[in-house]
């Protein structure tokens, strides 16, 4: 069984049914009872009547709130090679002290009750096809992330295992080349067009102490960026991703929501503000052609512990330079970069209208992406040659640039 915190605060345990092995989370009725209490996650506001919340079709899968912790890819088969967990709640475990936000997750042989009748929420299965029958590709997949710690000298250590840093620290593949210098230049260039994005840069991998020399393999460079969920006192900010809003296995991060209707929920959760924000970086994907840019690189915050708020950018990567596939989430109905119009903005615009969020859309967008055009130009000597032909030939094809001086 493992234990589940918020900071300090105990919310919950995760429990396997011995004779269906059926995995739950059963919330503490000590947290439940809170008011105001700390968000855990947004379904579980939704559903405040409910205590229990499991994979009652599919035995063995973790509910998706807890699955969405799980390393992915790369770094899912370095953390089974080095430890040979044999089920996800034993992954669980073993990263559960650094897990992004503020959720720890830790082993205990403590009995949890369940409260008597306590109401139960099946969620959906982690097996469900994706809806449109396609195939993606993704980079994260790909890509080794460490939680590093960065000394007074400004050099980064990876730490041992449970003692996670302030920095992420991003490796390149030998599948994408120069995936970390792509990466940095994107991410530059969205905060020199005024994006909330953290302090990052782009580190040499010889740089870093403690580095078994076999990741050298992997390229010169990694992509450095500070966690927004780590306070200098140490301190955890609690974060979800939209696949963990939305009640979603990792497996179907690709589908149930469009950029459109992620700008409608932002609005009503997270204010006007946020809003203009998300809307500046739907026209910047655009932009950079970060064509993977699904639920999970999409998050919420909680500063407060309570209220919810955008949090800043992450995961910006060019990658129409590796992958010609078409957005991960649809825009006003249409997944091809080079057919999507001003036309498309101001449909979004009235969509978001249609419910109480007046945000000029397309005045406000055509100033950005006139920003956005102008920094790329003091930008464009940092990036690789097949990044910059990748964007040469992009913005000779979209509507969005073509247009921009018309009315």
């Amino acid at each position: 069984m493992l234990e589940v915190f918020l900071n300090s605060t105990r919310v919950g345990a995760i429990v396997r049914e011995e004779h269906t092995a059926v995995i739950s989370f059963v919330l503490d009725e000590s947290y439940a009872s809170l008011r105001p209490r700390p968000v855990l996650g947004q379904q579980f506001e939704e559903r405040r009547e409910h205590r229990v919340f499991r994979q009652a079709r599919f035995p063995g899968e973790l509910p998706t709130f807890f699955a969405n912790l799980l390393p992915e890819g790369a770094l899912q088969a370095m953390v089974q090679a080095q430890f040979a967990p044999d089920s996800a709640s034993a992954t669980l475990a073993i990263v559960g002290e650094d897990l992004p936000g503020a959720v720890i997750v830790r082993p205990t042989t403590d009995k949890v009750v369940v409260p008597p009748r306590a109401r139960a929420f099946d969620e959906p299965g982690a097996l469900a096809p994706l809806v449109d029958g396609g195939l993606r590709f993704s980079l994260g997949g790909v890509q080794l992330k460490f939680s590093a710690v960065e000394s007074a000298e400004q050099r980064f250590t990876l730490p041992f295992r449970g003692m996670g840093g302030r920095w992420i620290l991003k490796f390149g593949s030998e599948t994408y080349p120069r995936l970390p210098e792509n990466e940095f230049v994107t991410m530059a260039w969205a905060a020199a067009s005024g994006l909330n994005v953290p302090r990052h840069r782009l580190i040499a991998a010889r740089d870093i102490e403690g580095l078994d020399e076999r990741f050298l393999a992997l390229g010169e460079h990694v992509f450095a960026i500070e966690r927004y969920d780590r306070v200098v006192d140490g301190s955890r900010v609690h974060q979800e991703d939209f696949a963990q809003v939305r009640g979603l296995p990792p497996e179907m991060k690709y589908t149930g929501w469009s950029l459109d209707g992620l700008a409608r929920f932002i609005g009503d959760q997270c204010g006007p503000e946020d809003l203009a924000e998300y809307l500046r970086r739907v026209l910047f994907l655009l932009l950079c052609c970060n064509t993977d840019a699904h639920l999970k690189n999409w998050s919420l915050i909680y500063p407060d512990g309570r209220t919810a708020r955008l949090s800043p950018a992450y995961d910006f990567v060019c990658v129409r330079q590796y992958l010609p596939q078409e957005l991960a989430l649809p825009l006003a109905k249409e997944k091809v970069l080079e057919r999507i119009t001003w036309e498309h903005i101001a449909r979004v615009e009235k969509f978001l209208l249609k419910y109480g969020h007046d945000t000029d859309l397309v005045r406000t967008g055509r100033e950005f992406v006139q920003r956005c055009l102008d920094e790329w130009t003091r930008m464009r000597p940092l990036a690789q040659p097949e990044h910059q032909k990748t964007l040469d030939e992009h913005f000779a094809r979209s509507p969005l640039v073509r247009e921009l001086g018309t009315t």
